[in-house]
């Protein structure tokens, strides 16, 4: 697996990735309202594109250039974005996405990295040492979903 930076050219697989992931894994704990919703973000490429241009944006891909995940940090110490492609579940990538938002995190000086994260992805993090310190409900187009404030302190 090789780690780099994410660049415009990306956005369509990351779109692909982003909706996918969401309509194949987030499932199991979210109503076919909620996954509705929450994959329409999907479309929001000019959004996308900001945080490409504005955040420290990693993509994991394989030596053939598939991308199989990616993630997103902050210079606050905010991980915004982490998903793995739905056929690349269980391999170790969340784990080198996270490992390389941490050494990014520890390289700016930041103390703490903060994230907002799915039913479904609280227990990886549970596992990365993260605390989950309040369950809240968001609303994605008109709709609740469940998600969890988590808190890493490096």
């Amino acid at each position: 697996m090789i780690l780099r930076t994410a660049t415009p050219g990306d956005i369509n697989a990351l779109k692909e990735l982003y909706y996918g992931t969401i309509t194949s894994i987030n499932i199991k704990d979210y109503n076919p309202e909620q996954i509705k919703a929450w994959a329409a973000t999907a479309e929001r490429t000019e959004s996308l594109l900001r945080k490409i241009n504005e955040q420290y944006f990693y993509i994991a891909e394989t030596a053939d250039k598939t991308i199989t995940g990616f993630a997103s940090l902050e210079t606050s110490g905010y991980l915004d974005m982490m998903y793995v492609h739905k056929g690349f579940q269980g391999q170790g990538i969340a784990t080198q996405l996270l490992k390389k938002i941490i050494e990014t995190a520890t390289t700016l000086g930041i103390q703490t990295i903060e994230s907002e994260v799915s039913i479904t992805a609280k227990p990886f993090f549970e596992k990365h040492h993260f605390i989950a310190v309040q369950q809240q409900v968001v609303v994605i187009n008109n709709m609740q979903l469940t998600n969890y404030k988590m808190l890493l302190a490096l």
